[in-house]
C-alpha cells in the first residue's frame, strides 16, 4: 500500500500501478471538456503513455483559448517589433539581438534578397506560461499549463512588401502566421499539483481515495521512460493566419 501521508506518494507504488494512474490521470483530466473541446493536457499525457503508437512529431489543431490568449497575442506584438526592428530579438543564453528587417534592407544580397520582392522572414521565442495558473488560472488557463508545461515556443512566418523612403521604410504584411512548438517531456527535478483519479474511487488498486490532489514529482515519469512504458516527443499546432490589425496592419522602420 503507498504512503499516502508521503510528500511523493508515488514514489513507493511499483511502476505497472504508477502507469495505470497516469493513464486514470489522463482520462479523468479527458472527461470534462475545455471550451468545448478534449483537453490539451489529456491528449498530449496519452500519447505520451503510449510511444509504440507514435511514428514522428504529433501535430495538433490550436485551440482558440490558446491561440486568442492574452499570452500568445502579447508575444505576437513583440515578433512584430522585432520583424519591424523596434525591438531586440531574443537568442539563446538569455542574450538579445537587433534583427529584422533593418539589417536586410541594409545588406539583401546577405539574405539573398533583391530589396524589390516580397520578403519572406521567421522568428521563433519562448512563451513563458506562469505556474501561478495553477491555482487561479481558469479552466483553458489550466490546459495550457498542464498541456505545454511552464513554457513553449511560438514561430511566425511573415511576408512584407517594403518600400524605401528618407529616414526609414514603410512596410505591408501581406501574409503572417504561427504556429506553436514544444517538447513534450518532464524535468525531473520539478513537480505539480493534479487531480487525483481515484478520489472517493472503492476500484481495486486505486491509489490513496482519500486524497483529492496529489503532488507528482516528475521523476516518476522518469521512471515509466526508463521502463520504455513512456517517452518524450514533439509536437506543433498546425499553423494559423493572424489576422488582427493591430499585428498585420502596415508598419514602419525608421533608420
Amino acid at each position: 500500500m503507498p504512503n499516502c501521508t508521503a510528500d511523493d506518494v508515488l514514489a513507493t507504488v511499483p511502476l505497472d500501478d504508477v502507469w495505470r494512474w497516469y493513464w486514470r490521470l489522463a482520462a479523468h483530466i479527458g472527461a470534462r471538456r475545455v471550451a468545448g473541446r478534449e483537453p490539451l493536457a489529456s491528449r498530449f499525457l496519452s500519447l505520451y503513455l503510449a510511444p509504440q503508437t507514435r511514428t514522428g512529431p504529433e501535430t495538433f489543431e490550436c485551440p482558440p483559448y490558446l491561440r486568442d490568449h492574452s499570452t500568445i497575442r502579447q508575444a505576437l506584438q513583440h515578433h512584430r517589433r522585432v520583424y519591424l526592428t523596434q525591438e531586440e530579438m531574443r537568442t539563446g543564453g538569455g542574450g538579445h539581438r537587433w534583427a529584422g528587417l533593418r539589417s536586410r534592407w541594409q545588406a539583401p544580397a546577405s539574405y539573398g534578397w533583391n530589396g524589390r520582392d516580397p520578403l519572406s522572414m521567421y522568428y521563433e521565442a519562448l512563451v513563458e506560461v506562469p505556474l501561478s495558473w495553477q491555482w487561479t488560472g481558469n479552466d483553458a488557463e489550466r490546459d495550457i499549463l498542464y498541456g505545454l508545461g511552464l513554457g513553449f515556443q511560438l514561430r511566425t512566418e511573415v511576408v512584407c512588401r517594403v518600400t524605401g523612403r528618407s529616414g526609414g521604410l514603410d512596410v505591408t504584411f501581406e501574409s503572417f502566421t504561427a504556429t506553436v512548438k514544444d517538447r513534450y517531456d518532464f524535468n525531473p527535478t520539478e513537480h505539480i499539483t493534479t487531480p487525483n483519479p481515484d478520489y472517493r474511487s472503492a476500484a481495486t488498486g486505486a491509489i490513496c481515495p482519500g486524497k483529492e490532489t496529489m503532488r507528482v514529482y516528475h521523476r516518476n515519469a522518469q521512471r515509466m521512460e526508463r521502463a520504455n512504458r513512456a517517452a518524450p516527443y514533439d509536437l506543433a499546432s498546425d499553423p494559423w493566419r493572424v489576422t488582427d490589425s493591430r499585428l498585420t496592419g502596415a508598419g514602419a522602420v525608421t533608420f
